[in-house]
């Protein structure tokens, strides 16, 4: 028997993987490309259709380490730089992601994909500069493909986020325009439409609505754009039946308990059993730069953030991070553990350690300003760890009426985060928990933490911004009242609410819907009805 030449092996090999691909055998296809890879280390289709396998298969650590080889081999092979982006985004990586991409415009200057990426990776990063970043890429994008709808959307979001409405208007309606199948666009719109425009948008969204064909992921956009549009026009019946609609679909989709949430905050409440409430402030980094404001999804939180970000000595941040990512990325290298056991072994150091990682994550969003604000309204969980790894830092409570909370949150599709939201029913356990947090905190934290309330600041701005800066050790100033007017990003579902100076219909809107909120007034215990 003679040996076969490598070129006839691979051949024979690649033909089988072919088979195994279109057949879905993929643990065999696994081996056939191992086996190519043992003929010809230099054949990169085989590390690089490896490197996808592992991805399908959520391995992205495994996947990373192929796609690594097959640009070793070839340095220029543009879908394994997209895919290795994608995968180092998938652990959380995300600067090695933006490097790897800034990297790659400048060895494919000519290829739009590389530039779209970058826009998107640095949008996501937030801050003004990391928005200019992006806005400039999805230009370059477009000067390439001016027909690349993902960043002509990017375009019209970044316009959108900086108040520019009349020209995030004009492109999303472009977007509609190209192609009426971009229900997403009609989600964006909403609030720039007057009534006869909703009318009219009405009446195509329901021919999307009959399109049997329609993936889920539009529908479940669909349902909720349907439910503002109708609203806006006073149709409350229609808009509750979309609401609906969408919340439903969406929450097939999600895998959620509350059980979680109540192990992590007994989880918290043993910590702070543990090591105390740090009145001393003898644990923890001593940076005073950090505020956090916090509370329910919609209880004002991006008002708050507007108001005091307006003053000279504060940099509103916008929704940054999870202060318990910090946990999970510093203190979980081998991402081997979840985070409860992450909870049980915390030391002394890991508060401080955890602290400064903060402290110099926000330093590199600004370093001029006396407070940084970091808006992620469920960071509220997290005060007792907060306090312990950042015992200055000062903390925000916003506020709002229970059943304006909770409804405006199941209005409203969140791009990701707040699972609880898709439920009447989950919404209300999940305030529930959320108010017997807070009372907790409250008690162990006291005068730490500053309590404002929506209905308060609407009729009485002045003085609970006063409130406020007071808390901060901090002058009036006047541009607070004038916070509609500030030019910085807003990302948040209230971008276009957050414009406008304050105003009194969201009180008690939910009374419009009250024949309809039986399972969330049930779990909320309130007697609204009689």
């Amino acid at each position: 028997m003679t040996d076969e030449k490598p070129n006839n092996k691979i051949q024979k090999l690649l033909i089988e993987a072919s088979n195994l691909q279109k057949k879905g055998r993929l643990k065999e296809l696994k081996q056939v490309l191992q086996k190519i890879i043992a003929v010809d280390p230099t054949y990169f289709p085989a590390f690089f259709n490896l490197a996808r396998l592992f991805e399908m298969s959520k391995k992205f650590e495994e996947a990373i380490k192929f796609y690594k080889k097959t640009l070793e081999i070839n340095p220029n092979h543009l879908e394994s730089i997209l895919n290795l982006i994608n995968c180092y985004e998938d652990i959380n990586e995300l600067d090695k992601a933006l490097k790897i991409s800034e990297d790659s415009c400048k060895l494919h200057p000519n290829k739009y994909e590389v530039h779209y990426v970058l826009g998107r990776l640095t949008r996501k990063k937030r801050g003004i500069k990391n928005l200019d970043k992006a806005y400039d890429a999805y230009k370059k994008t477009l000067s390439i493909n001016n027909n690349f709808k993902f960043a002509q959307f990017g375009l019209a979001q970044i316009y959108k986020s900086k108040g520019n409405f009349s020209e995030a208007k004009k492109n999303f309606q472009e977007i509609i325009d190209s192609d009426a199948n971009e229900i997403k666009a009609y989600y964006e719109i909403v609030d720039f439409l007057d009534d006869k425009e909703i009318k009219k948008n009405i009446k195509s969204l329901e021919i999307l609505e009959n399109n049997n064909k329609q993936k889920d992921e539009n529908k479940i956009y669909l349902y909720f754009t349907m439910g503002q549009m109708f609203e806006k026009i006073n149709k409350y019946d229609k808009a509750i039946h979309y609401y609906n609609l969408g919340n439903n679909l969406k929450r097939k989709y999600i895998d959620y308990s509350i059980d979680y949430d109540e192990k992590k905050f007994y989880a918290i409440k043993k910590i702070i059993d543990k090591f105390g409430t740090n009145k001393k402030k003898n644990i923890g980094c001593k940076s005073s730069r950090p505020i956090f404001i916090i509370g329910i999804p919609r209880s004002g939180t991006t008002l708050i953030e507007q108001i005091i970000s307006s003053h000279s000595k504060i940099f509103g941040g916008g929704e940054l991070f999870f202060f318990t990512d910090f946990f999970q990325k510093n203190l979980n290298l081998e991402n081997k553990k979840n985070f409860l056991e992450i909870l049980n072994n915390l030391t002394k150091k890991n508060f401080f350690d955890i602290g400064k990682i903060y402290v110099n994550e926000i330093e590199k969003i600004s370093k001029n300003n006396k407070y940084l604000t970091n808006k992620l309204p469920g960071n509220f969980i997290n005060i007792g760890l907060i306090k312990l790894s950042l015992p200055n830092a000062k903390i925000i409570h916003c506020e709002r009426n229970s059943l304006d909370t909770c409804f405006s949150c199941y209005k409203t599709y969140f791009t990701e985060g707040n699972p609880y939201s898709y439920s009447l029913e989950e919404l209300g356990s999940f305030y529930m928990l959320y108010e017997k947090q807070m009372n907790y905190y409250q008690e162990v934290f006291g005068q730490q933490i500053l309590n404002i309330k929506y209905e308060e600041v609407v009729a009485n701005t002045k003085k609970e911004t006063k409130k406020i800066l007071d808390y901060l050790n901090l002058n009036f100033e006047e541009n607070c009242l004038e916070f509609y007017k500030n030019k910085r990003p807003i990302q948040t579902a209230s971008v276009v609410q957050a414009r406008k100076p304050v105003y009194k219909s969201s009180i008690n809107s939910w009374m419009k819907y009250k024949n309809f909120l039986k399972p969330l007034t049930d779990k909320l215990n309130k007697s609204y009805f009689k």
